[in-house]
């Protein structure tokens, strides 16, 4: 295919996308960056609100009793005092709660980034989990758990690989078993906050709150607290790494994102760019720095299909694990929970002593993807048109 032809190509699919964001009015997004791990330009994101959460199955079959009231999963959650104690004396960084864009996230201002805002400028710091050592590939999974869950939970028990769920925490309260099963079957459980808002668009209390009732939801239903968390969207700066350091939590970023829910939302978008994207990262392995950490949903069918299917590749080419196992660090502020085994060293071998992410400002991360809800249809189409056109762009020109 000529180099004009491909672009003639990718003109007709960007039409076609905005055709098809404009007569449909169900599917929600926000900014992200698009699938090839290097690339930068604004990507779509999923809804993890009520209205796309699948239609609740088995997932409290148990008939599990919370002990606590929870907040309900759609509304800013308050926190216990006692929570707010804990942070009375902490070094908050004292930074401006960002401004949000209506519903469509954090709003930039100006162009300097004294906070380390990884939304605008990918900044993280030494703080930050953001990939693994040469050799090795933090397997994590978003936004559940949901009725797709168990689908995943089977393939990973079937292959004996062990991966980190990063739960948002009404769909733990929502689908308990689901949890406890992930759990008891050696996953890593993470947070991935209450509600899936945007963090640096919240203030000291919200965050507070966010980040304690998801961890409290998850304690009562596995007896531990985890330490990890992954702010939705990426969405984290000096302020909200502050917080969540007072409270024993740290943050976990990636490098490599398949924009897997780009199958379920986006018009026009095909299942081989995800196994592409897979593929790409397979084959640079051994001229890399450093392994991977990638993001990915067990949100849709669709998403935990292509897990299933992507993750023969990457064992090829990776020592897949935790994000705990490959960087070396508890996954719970009680310890290592004692059904967490290693999983089964896949084809390729690592060496290399735990990393977390160094300070870097760059359009090498993609960002999270995951969904807040009711986004306007004239914001949604432009962004969902830049993502299909990275994600056609990244697959075309291999």
């Amino acid at each position: 295919m000529t180099v004009l032809t491909k672009y003639l190509l990718l003109g007709a699919l960007a039409l076609s996308a905005v055709n098809a964001q404009d007569s449909s009015s169900s599917v929600d997004s926000t900014p992200t960056p698009s699938g090839d791990e290097s690339a930068s330009s604004p990507s779509t994101s999923p809804d993890t609100d009520a209205a796309a959460t699948p239609v609740a199955g088995n997932g409290n079959a148990s008939g599990f009793q919370f002990k606590e009231t929870y907040p309900a999963d759609s509304a800013k959650p308050s926190p216990k005092p006692e929570w707010m104690q804990i942070i009375a004396n902490a070094n908050i960084t004292d930074a401006p709660v960002v401004k949000a864009n209506g519903e469509n996230g954090p709003q930039q201002q100006g162009d300097a980034d004294p906070y380390c805002d990884w939304t605008f400028t990918t900044c993280t710091r030494d703080t930050d989990i953001v990939t693994c050592p040469k050799g090795q590939w933090g397997i994590t999974y978003d936004d559940g758990p949901t009725d797709f869950s168990p689908k995943l939970y089977d393939y990973l028990k079937e292959t004996n690989q062990k991966a980190t769920f990063f739960m948002i925490g009404g769909q733990v309260v929502k689908y308990p078993d689901y949890a406890k099963r992930a759990f008891d079957e050696g996953h890593e459980l993470a947070m991935h906050t209450w509600t899936h808002s945007y963090m640096t668009t919240l203030s000291t209390e919200q965050i507070v709150a966010e980040l304690k009732w998801n961890e409290l939801a998850i304690k009562e239903v596995t007896g531990y607290s985890p330490r990890f968390f992954r702010p939705p969207y990426g969405d984290i700066d000096d302020r909200v790494r502050s917080i969540a350091k007072a409270l024993g939590f740290t943050p976990v970023i990636w490098n490599y994102d398949t924009d897997d829910w780009m199958v379920a939302e986006t018009p026009g978008f095909q299942e081989q760019w995800i196994d592409g994207n897979a593929t790409q990262w397979a084959a640079a392995a051994a001229n890399t720095n450093e392994g991977g950490i990638s993001l990915e949903h067990d949100l849709y069918e669709k998403t935990v299909d292509a897990a299933i299917r992507i993750l023969p590749t990457l064992q090829k080419a990776y020592k897949v694990t935790t994000v705990g196992q490959c960087t070396g660090q508890q996954s719970y502020k009680e310890g290592t929970a004692p059904n967490n085994s290693t999983s089964a060293a896949p084809s390729a071998s690592s060496s290399g002593v735990a990393a977390n992410g160094s300070t870097q400002a760059n359009g090498e991360q993609s960002k999270d993807q995951e969904g807040a809800a009711s986004r306007s249809m004239d914001s949604r189409t432009a962004i969902g048109v830049a993502a299909f056109i990275g994600a056609v762009s990244s697959y075309l020109f291999i």
